[in-house]
């Protein structure tokens, strides 16, 4: 078999691993805040329900908008708009870092090596991702986590290579406002993203006396919507739900405990692993390809070795800072999704500082580069996400969900309209995994099926759930 045809096959195998992550989607069904957020803000005017939030829960002011006109808001039919929800976000992942990676690349890639490249990041966080139900099947922990980590993706894009004066300059600077704007506004995890980043990025600019006024434009706009994030009242109405918050040390070390916990889970995944092996062996031809890589010896090591460490820190700190706990992962799949760039990053630091020069050095044979695609693609597939979606997908699991989530909804769409109807809902056995349902560990709470009952017309009382039958 020749390389080419070789890498024609891994690719076409590759392709085929991602289909299923589409194939789940067909699945997806809202669960508890999607009901929650539809029934609260049936009839309430855009400025009314973004004050009420920013008042009385949190100061999300850019993702507090798409709650309010999500799917469940489009139709009486809202499972099409729902499910399409979860595909388009997997889509524009994939296009938004197609977009970042080109213009690291500085395009001395073609379209399909670009393609290709995008393509293994996409497996790869999709394998690794920790929370993958609340990363894309769940709306509104996607749109507002998920959605954000592709805007900032776009707006890391643009910054590079932009244009020092004239009218590219402005109308590129103007569109990174919006965006720096937007991103804030999203959640408390890209917030601390964006204030790190664009703080570290001004100072930098700074001392290197180019392109101060966009950057410092960039970070007053970046300040005010931490301001206004930070300062929002509902803040302290949410904090007030849990104990122990605001502790900066325990936040701190506890952030640190978990950097080593993730970090250490990502790095020796299977798939990670195989694609680690496959770029180390293939480095000096990526090295010809993507001549940009040889000027990664001039970044530290020790810099490079930190920053997967402060970003899943900055990820966990907000979460310990207003809760106390680490109550759910969704806010680790950001530092999932910047962390894989990071470690092909530092990959190629070693390389180039002679750590890993002896691997490099060793020719394969195309039947070991053959064995080493083949082992990658299983990895892909039977480890971690991978396999659960598999799992899933065969054994019934989704279709079953499916079923029992439909039958639900008739059930108190019917309710609704008879109140002295009563709805019982059966705890699911046998949960799907990959879905974000809530009844893996017990049964749904009370509030989740009050605000299910509340969307659909009925009222609390008239829903009702057993363990198991």
């Amino acid at each position: 078999m020749s390389q080419r045809t070789l890498f024609r096959l891994f690719a076409l195998l590759l392709v085929g691993s991602l289909f299923k992550y589409f194939w789940l989607a067909t699945y997806a069904h809202p669960v508890a805040d999607d009901f929650c957020y539809a029934a609260k803000s049936l009839g309430m005017s855009l400025w009314d329900w973004s004050y009420s939030e920013w008042m009385y829960w949190n100061g999300r002011y850019t993702s507090n908008l798409l709650m309010i006109h999500g799917p469940l808001s489009w139709s009486t039919d809202f499972l099409p708009g729902y499910r399409a929800v979860a595909m388009v976000l997997i889509g524009l992942t994939f296009l938004s870092f197609w977009y970042f990676f080109r213009k690291l690349s500085r395009r001395t890639l073609n379209t399909g090596q670009e393609l290709w490249a995008t393509l293994i990041f996409l497996l790869l966080y999709l394998n690794l991702m920790p929370d993958l139900g609340e990363g894309f099947y769940w709306y509104t922990g996607a749109v507002t986590y998920q959605l954000g980590s592709i805007l900032f993706l776009l707006h890391l894009g643009l910054l590079i290579d932009m244009p020092a004066k004239g009218s590219g300059a402005v109308l590129r600077t103007l569109l990174n406002l919006i965006l720096v704007a937007v991103i804030v506004g999203m959640d408390e995890i890209h917030m601390l993203l964006m204030v790190c980043f664009h703080l570290a990025r001004t100072v930098w600019l700074i001392r290197e006396r180019k392109g101060q006024l966009s950057a410092l434009l960039l970070l007053m706009v970046t300040s005010a919507g931490a301001l206004l994030m930070y300062l929002a009242p509902g803040n302290a109405v949410r904090g007030a739900m849990f104990a122990d918050t605001h502790q900066f040390w325990w936040s701190l070390g506890m952030s640190f405990l978990q950097a080593i916990r993730f970090i250490g889970i990502w790095v020796f995944s299977p798939a990670l692993l195989g694609f680690s092996l496959l770029f180390i062996s293939m480095y000096p031809k990526v090295r010809t390809l993507f001549p940009g890589l040889s000027q990664v010896r001039s970044i530290s090591p020790w810099i490079a070795g930190t920053l997967p460490f402060l970003l899943v820190m900055a990820v966990t700190f907000p979460a310990y800072w207003n809760t106390g706990l680490l109550g759910q992962h969704r806010t680790i799949n950001v530092a999932c999704l910047f962390f894989i760039p990071l470690w092909f990053l530092n990959l190629s630091l070693w390389i180039e500082r002679g750590a890993l020069r002896n691997i490099v050095s060793k020719a394969i044979s195309p039947n070991m580069m053959g064995l080493a695609m083949v082992l990658t693609v299983l990895a892909l597939n039977l480890t971690r996400n991978g396999l659960a979606a598999n799992a899933d997908i065969l054994s019934g699991r989704v279709a079953t969900f499916d079923k029992v989530m439909l039958q639900r909804e008739a059930e108190v769409r019917a309710a609704a309209g008879d109140p002295t109807a009563t709805v019982t809902f059966i705890r699911l056995v046998d949960p799907p995994m990959t879905l974000s349902t809530y009844e893996v560990l017990g049964p749904l709470r009370d509030w989740m099926m009050h605000c299910e009952a509340r969307f659909f017309g009925a009222e609390d009382g008239q829903v009702e759930m057993k363990a198991e039958e």
